[in-house]
């Protein structure tokens, strides 16, 4: 009943067959027709996906009302997610106001490191997340108040109750969680228990309106490390390709 299978299938019977030197047009025709249901099949869980899922303002309404309840870890995931449109692994960091710390670890080291410096300036340096082989390590330098103030208020929370780095996403005893756990982890402080690919959906979708929001999905597809392409046909619910 699956279309993707149908075609991963069929194409590996065209395989066989001109490994063979039989004739597969006939497969070939079917598996046009098979992509062509999978392609309609996909704009319709789009669409269903896209009438289920809120807003970017009940989002904000949400990030917002951890800064009031001072729920530091869940403010500052909630931030990255929605401005900076991170996956889990990205946000597997160490948050610090140490300034040596920050060189040894994130810019000099290999680690995702998030640094709350002087005048409200955030440095966020990754070396570990999906894409880095293309990409690169990334550097993104920020002025924010309120999350500085999230960020240098969980240092000293952690601080208080564990000795060594301060992890964002961290077990109850401080150490940090295991990477097959993140996505649980993540949804625990999301807007209702959403996923780090439907906040991204989310964001996309309102995004891209027409040819004027280019530059917008530029910055999303800098901040997430993911083609433009991608992120049109994978994250864009209400375009049809």
């Amino acid at each position: 009943d699956n279309y993707g299978s149908q075609s991963l299938l069929l194409t590996i019977a065209m395989m066989i067959k001109a490994d063979k030197d039989v004739d597969y047009r006939a497969l070939l025709k079917h598996r046009e027709l098979v992509r062509i249901e999978l392609r309609e099949k996909k704009w319709v869980d789009q669409k269903e996906k896209a009438d289920s899922l809120p807003s970017v303002k009940l989002l904000v309404k949400h990030l917002n009302k951890q800064y009031a309840q001072d729920n530091f870890r869940s403010y500052i995931i909630n931030f990255l997610l929605i401005h900076y449109n991170v996956r889990n692994l990205d946000m597997n960091l160490i948050v610090t106001d140490d300034i040596r710390q920050y060189k040894l670890l994130g810019k000099s080291g290999d680690d995702n490191v998030l640094f709350a410096g002087k005048n409200n300036a955030i440095y966020y340096h990754r070396n570990k997340y999906k894409t880095k082989n293309t990409y690169g390590e990334k550097l993104i330098k920020l002025s924010n108040a309120k999350l500085s103030r999230m960020l240098k208020d969980y240092i000293a929370q952690q601080k208080f109750f564990y000795a060594g780095p301060a992890y964002l996403m961290a077990r109850d005893d401080g150490t940090r969680i295991d990477i097959e756990s993140m996505s649980h982890y993540v949804t625990k402080y999301t807007y209702d228990g959403l996923t780090e690919t439907d906040y991204n959906k989310i964001i996309v979708t309102e995004t891209i309106k027409n040819i004027d929001d280019y530059p917008k999905l530029k910055k999303i597809s800098f901040n997430r490390g993911t083609a433009i392409d991608t992120l049109v046909e994978e994250y864009a619910l209400n375009i049809k390709l």
